[in-house]
């Protein structure tokens, strides 16, 4: 090590002392800088020069740094065998610090914990981590759908378009967001969304219910591509459903909602747009099917098929319609499947705008307790049909597939307050009975606009008991205004009719009894304004005001203002008013009919004949009380 210490000069001249100091001081140097050299050539191959704690970097010494570094790293490093041999292993380690052998045991650990997490949280659920996870959209939908297995969930679906490849199937208790701006298209020949597997098999109202699909969202059928019947929703079995807000297009042959054997549906502000029948065998099909679990030729999704019907349906604020790419569909709602001691019932059609249909719009075959009211129905084949099965028909078969004869009764009808325009081949109302084994019950038919019904009747109402069919208003219609056939205890009242080409009201065929006919004003009438036939037995038609019946009456055809046909017995005609000269008589009463009593009745100066031709039997023609 050097001294650095030297002689101090202390003598003043440059004598023998100084010489001797300098020359002292010279070798101390000489040895000093010796040293220095040792010792720089040393410090350069020292193993321990200098401690950590004396270097600085930045504003830690190095020591600091060490020692932060060392012990990050030590929780990088396990000691895998006890022979030294170390592994960086941060590609293992979970989140909750726990180890794996190796990087994809980790990430399998990492997603089933939070595929549990998602599945704790399952009141709500996004569709984007199954998306992430499964990279389509069938898979991702389907593991979503299944979390309802063991708990209700909600399910969005963030706006994009998607492919489904397969038939989805949806559980108990799951609401599905089919969020505006979702376009689910589908891939495949089958249902897109069924409620439950194919091995099911409940009973009545016990299958996979409680699910709610809404949102403002798209589901097309494809059905310009895939050209093989297909249906978009096909329920079974279940207690509360709910469809809302969604738009379904273009289905191939089968139906937008198949609905079996379902109870409290509820279906609202949809939009089922565009349907075809490429082969020609489903002329009949609708948008919403109301079908009972009969067999699975009509219902093939799964069982049981124990002939549970459709009850407690309400469709309400819909439209029906075309699409951008295929026509119309052939009925909005139907029935046309049916069991012996069935019915289908609790049937509510409301505020719906039906267009363009190939068929009846409405078509409820064994419907009860049924309310069709406040719907618009524009440029369709037929308007509202309610009916019973023919009784040799496959459909009045007993739940083991016996024939019966039997036609079930059903009640309660309301059709109320629809519009209809353009009915281009059937009525624009019919409630039909069976002739001869059973009638429709406790139907009214009321506030009604109905125009241009260019082949068939504006109302007819066949083989039914205890009717009401008033405040109507009809114009332009092709044949009969209101029909009557074989139909009793009813009444006609306050309905106004211009530019009939039939019968502005008839009353027909093998005994209607007890019906009356008031009130009622028509105009331009083709035929005549009120016709009664065909057996009938106390008809009262009072208070009606015609004008200008019989515009078809020619040289071989005549037609009246009032006419009572052959077999018409103990019935009232008072308080009329009948003017116009293009019908043949006023009123006219034909020689085969009994014990009519007409007074009252302004006549004066109707018919091109006569105003009154009256060859009845008995006729009674005061105002004194018939004793």
């Amino acid at each position: 090590m050097p001294k650095y210490i030297y002689k101090n000069f202390r003598t003043t001249g440059f004598d023998r002392k100084f010489i001797s100091d300098l020359n002292v001081n010279f070798h101390e140097v000489s040895d000093d800088l010796l040293a220095l050299d040792r010792s720089l050539a040393s410090h350069k191959i020292d193993s321990k020069a200098h401690s950590s704690n004396q270097i600085t970097h930045g504003v830690f010494t190095v020591a600091n740094r060490l020692d932060n570094y060392g012990a990050r790293f030590a929780n990088l490093v396990v000691n895998h065998d006890g022979e030294d041999v170390k592994e960086v292993v941060d590609l293992r380690v979970a989140l909750d610090a726990s180890t794996h052998l190796t990087a994809k045991d980790r990430f399998d650990y990492e997603f089933a914990i939070i595929d549990q997490k998602i599945s704790d949280a399952a009141v709500y659920v996004s569709l984007q981590p199954f998306l992430n996870k499964h990279g389509n959209f069938t898979d991702a939908m389907q593991a979503a759908l299944n979390i309802s297995k063991t708990k209700a969930v909600t399910i969005y679906i963030p706006p994009g378009t998607y492919t489904s490849q397969r038939t989805l199937r949806i559980y108990r208790n799951t609401r599905v967001l089919v969020s505006e701006g979702v376009y689910i298209k589908r891939g495949f020949v089958g249902s897109m969304f069924v409620n439950g597997d194919s091995t099911d098999s409940s009973a009545l109202y016990n299958g996979h219910g409680n699910i709610v699909i809404e949102g403002g969202g798209t589901i097309d059928s494809l059905g310009a591509e895939f050209k093989e019947q297909c249906s978009v929703f096909s329920f079974g079995h279940a207690d509360g459903v709910m469809i809302k807000d969604l738009t379904i297009l273009d289905v191939c042959g089968g139906h937008a909602f198949d609905c079996a054997g379902n109870q409290n549906v509820v279906i609202e502000n949809v939009k089922f747009k565009g349907y075809a029948d490429y082969v020609g065998d489903r002329w009949f099909s609708a948008a919403i099917q109301v079908d009972l679990m009969r067999d699975s030729s009509n219902f093939g999704a799964f069982g049981s098929y124990d002939h549970t019907p459709t009850r407690n349906i309400t469709v309400r604020n819909c439209f029906f319609g075309k699409s951008m790419k295929l026509g119309g569909w052939a009925r909005a709602i139907d029935s046309h499947t049916s069991t012996d001691g069935y019915l289908y019932s609790g049937i509510t059609f409301q505020g719906n705008t039906v267009e363009d249909t190939a068929e009846w719009a409405v078509s409820g075959n064994k419907w009860q307790d049924v309310h069709i009211t406040g719907n618009y129905f524009r440029n369709c084949a037929g308007g509202v049909r309610i009916l019973l099965p023919g009784p040799d028909s496959v459909y009045t078969h007993d739940k083991n597939g016996n024939p019966t004869g039997r036609v079930n009764k059903t009640k309660r009808h309301i059709i109320s307050g629809n519009s209809f325009d353009n009915i281009t081949v059937d009525h624009a109302i019919q409630v039909y009975g069976r002739r001869g084994y059973q009638t429709i019950d406790d139907v009214v038919i009321s506030s009604n606009t109905i125009s241009r019904v260019t082949e068939r009747h504006g109302i007819h109402v066949s083989d039914v008991n205890n009717f009401s069919i008033s405040s109507n208003v009809l114009d332009d219609i092709n044949h009969h205004g209101i029909l009557v056939t074989r139909s009793k205890y009813g009444s006609v009242s306050g309905n106004v009719a211009r530019t009939i080409d039939g019968n502005g009201i008839r009353v027909e065929e093998d005994g209607c009894l007890n019906v009356s006919i008031a009130d009622n004003v028509l105009k331009d009438i083709g035929f005549s304004g009120i016709s009664v036939s065909g057996d009938s037995l106390r008809i009262i038609v009072n208070r009606n005001i015609i004008d200008n019946a019989g515009l078809r009456t020619n040289s071989t055809d005549g037609y009246d203002g009032i006419i009572f046909m052959d077999g018409v017995k103990r019935s009232t005609i008072v308080g009329n008013d009948i003017t116009g000269k293009t019908m043949r008589y006023g009123m006219y009463l034909t020689s085969l009919c009994s014990d009519l009593m007409h007074y009252g009745n302004w006549l004066k100066g109707s018919g091109a004949v006569a105003s009154l031709n009256d060859n009845s039997i008995n006729p009674v023609t005061n105002a004194a009380d018939v004793v």
